[in-house]
């Protein structure tokens, strides 16, 4: 089920040039598993995609279909306002071939802050929406609203939006962000988990399967994985230490 994902996370992955844990997999993978055995899921996003490496990883996730897009300033980089990784589009569109999922991810260079409700309903009407959405663009809390609020226009229903940095004390604008959002009213997506730097948010019908789901899969296959359950915003949140002492990333199944 996970033979591409696998195969990325055990080579490619460590040559592409980039922040990310791939004990974050020990986490994923359940949600991924419960998303594709309800039948077709869909394809990845990200906002922020710099060479790729979180972002191929999701898309190998969910199959490598059609569409993933990828959102990000590249040449543009006056609006990189944070200096937060100078992503360069033609690395990323060599790791993309590299890693053979080029022709299935399509590129938009702009400003987050610049998608309009026209371009969220433009990218559902073309992919039926998104099962996973990185937030990962410009750091300050007025873009992590703002990139936010574009993810859940375009996630599926049973998807899952990734905050990334959430807890990265060079980048105290997301926490604010995060905390700007749900004072502020939405409670459609909320915390589910939080590992490896990044904040999980999904659909409040899924999330009670989703939290159960997670913590069995640690249980059975990651039990020296340390996990707290507590409440964030007024929702059960579990904060995962991923166990990283025999680099385990996936299942053995």
């Amino acid at each position: 089920m996970f033979s591409d994902l696998a195969h990325y996370l055990e080579n490619e992955f460590e040559d592409v040039q980039g922040w990310c844990i791939p004990q974050l997999w020990q986490s994923i993978e359940p949600l991924a598993r419960a998303m594709r055995s309800d039948g077709d899921a869909g394809p990845v996003a990200e906002i922020g995609v710099y060479h790729g490496k979180f972002f191929i990883g999701l898309a190998k996730t969910m199959g490598a279909k059609a569409h993933n897009t990828a959102i990000d300033v590249f040449s543009m980089q006056e609006f990189n306002l944070d200096g937060a990784g100078k992503g360069d589009e033609a690395v990323f569109r060599n790791n993309l071939e590299q890693c053979g999922i080029s022709e299935a991810t399509d590129l938009i260079e702009a400003d987050s802050m610049g998608l309009s409700d026209d371009d969220a309903a433009a990218l559902r009407a073309k992919t039926g929406g998104f099962s996973m959405f990185s937030v990962d663009g410009c750091h300050t809390a007025e873009h992590t609203v703002n990139d936010l609020e574009f993810a859940l226009k375009v996630i599926r229903r049973d998807g899952i939006i990734f905050i990334d940095d959430y807890n990265n004390a060079n980048w105290p604008g997301v926490q604010e962000g995060i905390a700007k959002h749900y004072f502020g009213g939405s409670r459609r997506f909320v915390p589910v988990l939080y590992s490896c730097n990044k904040l999980l948010l999904c659909n409040l019908s899924f999330h009670d399967r989703y939290i159960e789901t997670v913590l069995a899969h640690l249980k059975e296959h990651f039990p020296d994985t340390r996990c707290r359950d507590h409440a964030r915003f007024g929702y059960r949140c579990l904060s995962i230490f991923s166990d990283t002492a025999d680099g385990a990333v996936l299942s053995r199944v």
